[in-house]
């Protein structure tokens, strides 16, 4: 059954396939971070939500990070193209769909970890 994009119930399904998925294990081993996303523009209006990652493990939970190194904006559309795999996220903020403000040293350091988050993702069954 798929679950809306940005709810508890995506949140939770984030959680679940990250922690399930090896390789994104192996890609976070000796990385740490705190990202804090903001979508705006979403059907039931702006959306927050951070991802922290420590040695291996990566969770995600709504809300506001207290501790982000990053912040990344975007609009739900990039957001959503992004999400489904229409849209690289690189591609996105070189065309400046995406906004990034904080540590842009510890973006480029987790740019490849975080290819194989969306990786494991990518396997929610997701309704946009």
């Amino acid at each position: 059954m798929p679950v809306k994009y940005l709810s508890q119930e995506w949140i939770d399904a984030y959680n679940a396939a990250v922690a399930a998925d090896e390789p994104v294990r192996k890609a976070l081993k000796g990385k740490s971070g705190v990202i804090q996303m903001v979508v705006a523009g979403a059907p039931d209006g702006e959306v927050r939500y951070w991802l922290r990652i420590g040695d291996g493990n990566a969770t995600v939970g709504l809300g506001d990070a207290d501790n982000a190194e990053v912040t990344v904006s975007q609009s739900y559309e990039t957001s959503t193209l992004v999400n489904k795999g229409e849209l690289d996220g690189v591609k996105a903020f070189t065309q400046g769909k995406v906004k990034i403000s904080g540590k842009m040293v510890k973006m480029m350091q987790l740019r490849a970890p975080l290819a194989q988050v969306q990786k494991a993702i990518d396997t929610i069954d997701t309704e946009y």
